[in-house]
């Protein structure tokens, strides 16, 4: 279904921006008059980031943080939990709210839930909220038990962003560590070296192969550095384009299932995200073949989420959950044992969530390991770097002098 970016103008002349899935722009355009605005343009996604043409994003187009959808799913369920009613906690929620493209959002679906709409029918015509929001959302509704239903999904998102921070804070190091080694060698490339070359030629003597090659490659690297930004420029290009391709994206992903040490650490990750949101589901009450079908949407890993769709049409015929992740060949052996023992016992959605808190104590683990391993080789690497261009540059001098080694 297409993604259609309006503007529009409210009874009071204010102007709002949004993203609204549709089929088609005629009712995008009903869906606006029904809650009292007026459409001014409305536009689809397609036509806006088309072909080859390289666009820089527009303020209209910024996606909301996952940390002001936690904020937004707690503090709802913690009103709804007080007593106060569905519209009256999203007006509360309104007034607090600060950033304007979820302000936006949050009008839309005040509006919608005035003109009679369900929530979950109001929040599933906004990105900001996944798949797997609108499930839990829905049978809570249909459960009536929606305070606890947000409630759990807003522990659930607040682990998840969690855990997604710490893998990308622990990788800060080793980039700025690998950022600075670069740095420096480059700095010595271009204003060292040179100057010991003049120095050479005046000695007039014949100089070692490490030093021959030491300056040839500081004169090619000021000599051509251009060329060097040209093609990290087009390859950067040419990744944000393969990656925006469903092929492209695919590869990536299966390409980190099978590389070396990273690949274990992959499975646990995409693993983890599996069981944490089919066991929340499960627990809400969503039914296991409703719940397949949501859950691969949250899995991070593309190839794995692929390989995990025929799961689903197998458990409509019958087929133990446990047996069919087993075919997959993807998950660990502990957790198919879990998944195992959840059916055996009747209690599926408790023992994944507890699958999903040791795979991610697992995957903790893992990165810190690496961490241990990447940061000493980083260290290592920049130092015999460092210690062949000084070598390079001394052996020369003291060969002058005639100092013996």
């Amino acid at each position: 279904m297409p993604v259609f970016h309006y503007r529009a103008s409210d009874p009071a002349g204010s102007i709002i921006q949004g993203t609204l899935e549709a089929r088609e722009e005629r009712q995008v355009v009903l869906h606006l008059q029904q809650g009292g605005l007026i459409p001014l343009r409305i536009s689809t996604e397609e036509a806006q980031s088309g072909g080859w043409q390289w666009r820089w994003p527009r303020g209209r187009r910024r996606r909301v943080p996952l940390s002001q959808v936690v904020h937004f799913t707690q503090e709802l369920g913690a009103l709804l939990k007080a007593g106060l009613p569905l519209e009256r906690s999203l007006q509360a929620l309104l007034e607090v709210t600060s950033g304007s493209a979820f302000k936006s959002i949050l009008n839309q679906v005040l509006r919608d839930l005035q003109a009679g709409k369900s929530l979950s029918e109001a929040l599933s015509r906004h990105k900001a909220f996944s798949p797997l929001y609108i499930s839990l959302v829905q049978a809570g509704e249909t459960g009536g038990f929606l305070e606890v239903s947000l409630t759990r999904l807003g522990e659930y998102l607040k682990t998840v962003s969690e855990f997604r921070s710490y893998l990308a804070t622990a990788l800060i190091y080793p980039m700025i560590l690998a950022t600075v080694g670069s740095m420096s060698l480059i700095l010595m490339l271009i204003y060292v070296v040179p100057r010991f070359e003049a120095f050479f030629k005046e000695m007039g003597q014949s100089l070692y192969w490490s030093t021959s090659l030491l300056l040839g490659v500081s004169n090619a690297f000021r000599a051509y550095w251009w060329v060097g930004v040209l093609l990290a420029a087009l390859g950067v290009m040419i990744s944000i384009r393969v990656l925006r391709t469903p092929a492209g994206r695919m590869a990536v992903d299966r390409s980190k299932m099978r590389a070396p040490l990273f690949g274990d650490l992959t499975k646990r990750i995409s693993a983890a995200f599996f069981a944490k949101t089919l066991g929340t589901l499960l627990n809400n009450g969503v039914p296991l073949v409703a719940a397949l079908k949501v859950v691969t949407t949250a899995v991070p890993n593309r190839y794995m989420a692929k390989a995990l769709e025929g799961v689903q049409s197998e458990v409509e015929k019958g087929q133990p959950l446990s047996a069919l992740l087993k075919k997959v060949g993807m998950l660990p052996e502990l957790f198919l044992q879990m998944v195992a023992i959840g059916e055996e016992t009747g209690h599926l959605g408790e023992m994944l969530l507890a699958a999903a808190d040791s795979l991610e104590g697992d995957a903790r683990a893992a990165v810190q390991r690496l961490l241990a391993l990447l940061e000493p080789f980083l260290i290592l690497a920049m130092s015999l770097v460092v210690a062949f261009v000084i070598v390079s540059l001394l052996m020369p001098i003291l060969n002058l002098y005639e100092i013996q080694f």
